[in-house]
């Protein structure tokens, strides 16, 4: 590993030295030791060196009181990287990035290509979050006299590669689908994580899921009227159902399983940045968690976007020790931008 670890003092190779007090050892808890030890330490090395290894590596190179800065910040608990950062931040097991978010297009080949990017995601530490609400429902009409097949057995698929894939020893790949409101197969769509009742062909229980759901839905269920279920194709009617029980279903799902994750659209899509809004991008799926909004599709120079979530966590319960500190959100903001840009130039193209 191309460090220099005196007694004191961390140094990446060709980035800014950093002074290591090994005695903030003592404000971690000993949960918090365990799973440093288990999921993220280097071989011989210490808590601190961890800190001061990605503190070191994604500072600005030419600013080493940047560096310093961020080992303090991280050592006295006031944020704390992402996993992907802390585990691959500096060595070559990884790339830093949290999750990814993508969508597939209503073709076998754009089918096939979001499998192969999904797996490349996966291998390489990122959860994904992906929008399968453009496939045509099962039964509607392809090719000449064909029929689809509707969009279980493809995200079974996914299921399947994505559970396949280990992250670095570290976890096994994790991915999320989502769908909208009124995509044909809602119904089924909800069920998908329940293990009992209904095909069990027809499960994908190593996925997460959540529902895109739209402010004319919820005037539907608030008005109890009859709620259209349309082909992403064509938007013609292909089942009529009732709002207010499609509710009842995904709260009952909510209820007994925990999910289908429920990301209010039209509310997301209208606190865009107005950036967004003006070259036409659209929020239509979101992570793991459900907790990122950011666009996919295709954007305005055409060409397909997945989007990319780079994430650390300030500890508000430090609120009191670093709000007098001005610089701390830029800093930390000068670390994610570094973070990026360190994805951006070791992602493979496969990618």
């Amino acid at each position: 590993m191309p460090f220099e670890a005196a007694d004191q003092t961390v140094q990446y190779e060709g980035r800014p030295s950093v002074h290591v007090d090994r005695s903030r050892d003592a404000l971690l808890t000993e949960f918090g030791k365990a799973t440093l030890t288990d999921r993220y330490l280097m071989p011989g090395e210490s808590f601190q060196d961890l800190f001061a290894r990605v503190a070191s590596y994604y500072a600005d190179k030419d600013d080493p009181d940047h560096a310093q800065r961020l080992y303090d910040y991280i050592s006295k608990l006031w944020f704390m990287p992402a996993t992907p950062v802390l585990s691959n931040g500096g060595t070559e097991r990884g790339l830093p990035i949290s999750c990814f978010l993508n969508e597939a297009n209503d073709t076998l080949e754009g089918i096939v290509g979001l499998w192969n990017e999904n797996v490349w995601l996966a291998a390489k530490g990122g959860g994904i979050g992906s929008y399968w609400g453009n496939l045509r429902s099962i039964g509607e009409k392809v090719g000449g006299n064909g029929k689809t097949s509707g969009i279980v057995p493809f995200i079974r698929v996914m299921d399947s590669l994505t559970l396949a894939i280990s992250q670095g020893s570290l976890r096994r790949g994790s991915a999320a689908c989502y769908l909208p409101i009124d995509h044909p197969e809602v119904e089924e769509f909800i069920e998908i994580r329940r293990p009992t009742g209904g095909d069990p062909n027809r499960k994908a229980l190593n996925l997460h899921h959540g529902i895109l759901i739209s402010d004319a839905f919820m005037r539907a269920v608030e008005n109890d009227e009859d709620w259209a279920l349309l082909s992403p194709k064509d938007k013609s009617v292909q089942k009529t159902i009732s709002a207010r029980s499609l509710w009842i279903r995904m709260l009952t799902a909510r209820i007994e399983t925990g999910e289908p994750y429920m990301i209010f659209k039209d509310t997301v899509n209208n606190a865009r940045p107005e950036q967004q809004k003006l070259a036409g991008l659209e929020v239509k799926t979101s992570n793991l968690c459900a907790e990122i909004t950011l666009p996919t599709g295709i954007d305005h120079h055409g060409k397909a976007r997945t989007a990319v979530c780079c994430l650390s966590s300030l500890n508000v319960e430090k609120f009191q020790e670093w709000e007098s500190h001005p610089q701390f959100i830029e800093d930390v903001m000068r670390f994610l931008d570094n973070v990026i840009q360190d994805f951006i130039d070791r992602a493979p193209d496969e990618m």
